[in-house]
């Protein structure tokens, strides 16, 4: 989830490097760091920081949500704003909400000739998932 909120916020993983050696270096050993936002453009909240670096704590038994309770990371402040119940409900209201047309072009177009999408994508064993 660290990982993914990193790349979702910044636009590339947290320990992203050429060099694929390199990059399973920084992923063991490494702190997480963030973009600069002077030089980069790019600002993550202290609160996004702290979450952030609770889920990627290199201690598997410190690490945020060790315990596998959903709880222990929606305690974090970074989602007090957030009410879970309407989530859960599908109640919320999303600050954005992009306009959706049927323009692909800045998709694989090897995809998208495909009749049914999910049959292009998703094998047999996990579409019973998605039904």
């Amino acid at each position: 989830m660290g990982i993914l909120l990193y790349e979702l916020l910044v636009g590339i993983p947290p320990f992203f490097h050429r060099n694929k050696h390199r990059m399973y270096f920084l992923i063991k050993e490494s702190p997480v760091t963030f973009p600069d936002k002077a030089k980069h453009g790019i600002e993550v909240s202290p609160l996004a920081r702290d979450l952030i670096k609770k889920l990627l704590d290199k201690n598997k038994k410190k690490r945020l949500g060790a315990t596998g309770d959903i709880q222990e990371i929606l305690a974090h402040p970074f989602f007090t704003s957030l009410d879970i119940e309407k989530l859960g409900r599908k109640d919320l209201v999303p600050p954005y909400k992009p306009e959706i047309s049927d323009d692909l072009k800045y998709f694989d177009q090897k995809l998208t000739a495909k009749e049914d999408f999910a049959e292009s994508v998703i094998d047999e064993q996990h579409k019973k998932l998605i039904q």
